[in-house]
């Protein structure tokens, strides 16, 4: 039994040893292994990752594209055509009907300051004053023609300028308004700088008699007020008509520079046979404006509520020395046009025939540069005359000739009448070569007659005058060219004359 038991123990001790040698083997091979499984593992890991980064990628873009077609912007404008305004190589036309700006359109020169190369100064934001001043490039009244209908509205200049009271013009009886820039049109006279011609309302042809009805009012600071009433339409296709009438009034910014202005304006135009129509027009305007006086806090008369304004500052364009409040220095002042056009078409061309008025009367009280109050001084001026022209003719197919006269008279009244007498003829061809090309030549010929004053030296005013005839050709070329649609090109060149001042 005990050899039995000693040989039986045998297979398991060396299942035993066996055993031993595998586990040590295992445990030797499992290092290599184990790195090796994790070498893979982490293969798989960046794989995965990668796998993920790719979808995140993926995903991102898709977001970036959603988001870039989620602000898409359609196509932006940075610069149009303003809307009634039309611009051409030779004039800007603003249709008011159509012309729209931000805010409100209250006075003409709300207008003309958002022309390119125009610029106004204005004593006050809302209503036209009579110390407003225009210019086109640096040039004002003194230099530029403004018009009604195609003649010249500026004062006569016998007091050395030739401005335009901008008070007694309003919109309420305005159609358009050109602008012409330089001087190189012949058909406006003593224009060197440009012209702004003021197209005004005349009524419609047409068979309903239902009237055009129109009311507007506003309000605004330093007490500033405006009202107008407009009426317009036609009858039986004969008779047709326009008449508003505009009352503004303000205190002013400035002490005493208040202004009270009525304006009635009226047209009517009759339609003839034979296409001939003639048109009648009358603007009145009566103005009281105040001149702002000095606001010195060392004067015993100071108005605090009101801003400062010492003697020394500018007194806007009117006066170089001194008002001040005690006497209530101001002008009141009426001013009327007249017009009566008649225009037919005759053959190839269009027959034109405007005769006109301007009157303006003015009573001033202020003090004199000696420092004198002198009350309700009287001036008054005139200007008349007489246009007649052949436009428009189409002579071959290529080209329109305009002929022209006009005479006339400027004067004061009350003292001389005839300060001037201009007589001027013109001719002017527009002539298109092909589609791109324009050349219009002209000429225009004055002839003055000028009854002046000696320039004041030392004491007292001249008693003589003297007279003076100047007279001379103006020619002017100019050409345009069509570059593209949207870009035109041209060059002129003319010589100008201005009406010399007495």
């Amino acid at each position: 039994m005990k050899k039995y038991t000693r040989w039986g123990n045998r297979p398991l001790k060396a299942l035993g040893l066996w055993a031993m040698l595998v586990l040590i083997q295992g445990l030797l091979v499992l290092p290599g292994h184990a790195e090796e499984k994790m070498k893979e593992n982490k293969e798989a890991v960046q794989q995965e990752e990668k796998k993920a980064d790719t979808k995140e990628a993926v995903e991102q873009g898709k977001k970036t594209e959603d988001a870039r077609e989620a602000v898409q912007l359609d196509d932006i404008t940075v610069m149009a055509a303003q809307p009634g305004v039309e611009i051409t190589p030779d004039k800007t036309i603003i249709r008011m009907d159509e012309f729209v700006k931000p805010g409100d359109v209250r006075t003409l020169t709300d207008v003309l300051k958002t022309m390119g190369g125009i610029d106004v100064m204005r004593i006050n934001p809302i209503m036209a004053s009579p110390g407003d001043e225009v210019s086109i490039r640096g040039m004002n009244e003194g230099r530029l023609v403004i018009e009604i209908d195609g003649r010249r509205i500026n004062h006569t200049g016998h007091y050395g300028r030739y401005i335009v009271d901008w008070s007694t013009l309003n919109l309420d009886d305005i159609e358009k308004i050109e602008i012409i820039r330089g001087g190189h049109s012949v058909l406006h006279p003593f224009a060197i700088g440009g012209v702004i011609n003021i197209i005004t309302k005349k009524g419609k042809k047409t068979d309903d008699p239902t009237p055009n009805v129109r009311a507007k009012a506003g309000v605004g600071a330093f007490t500033t007020s405006t009202q107008s009433l407009s009426i317009d339409g036609g009858a039986f296709e004969v008779v047709g008509y326009d008449f508003s009438v505009n009352n503004g009034s303000t205190k002013g910014f400035l002490r005493n520079n208040y202004q009270d202005t009525t304006t009635l304006n009226g047209h009517l135009s009759f339609f003839m046979p034979m296409d001939a129509v003639l048109e009648l027009g009358v603007k009145y305007a009566d103005v009281d404006y105040g001149f702002p006086v000095v606001n010195d806090p060392s004067r015993t008369d100071y108005d605090p509520g009101s801003p400062n304004f010492y003697a020394d500052a500018d007194q806007l364009r009117h006066l170089n020395w001194p008002q001040y409040a005690e006497n209530d220095p101001h002008w009141k002042k009426h001013t009327t046009y007249l017009d009566a056009i008649f225009h037919m078409p005759v053959g190839p061309g269009t027959v034109n025939i405007h005769g006109y008025q301007t009157s303006g009367r003015r009573w001033t009280s202020l003090y004199n540069k000696m420092g004198a109050f002198q009350s309700d001084q009287f001036t008054d001026d005139r200007t008349e005359g007489i246009i007649a022209e052949y436009r428009d003719i189409d002579l071959f197919g290529f080209n329109r000739v305009t002929v022209g006269y006009e005479y006339q008279v400027l004067g004061q009244p009350s003292q001389n009448p005839d300060i001037y007498r201009v007589n001027s003829a013109y001719i002017q061809d527009v002539i298109t070569i092909g589609d791109r090309w324009r050349i219009t030549p002209g000429v225009r010929y004055y002839h003055v007659d000028m009854d002046t004053y000696y320039a004041q030296f030392g004491k007292g005013w001249p008693v003589a005058g003297k007279k003076e005839t100047d007279d001379g050709f103006y020619p002017s070329l100019r050409a345009d060219f069509q570059a593209t649609d949207e870009t035109a090109v041209y060059a002129a060149v003319s010589r100008s004359y201005r009406l010399p001042c007495p």
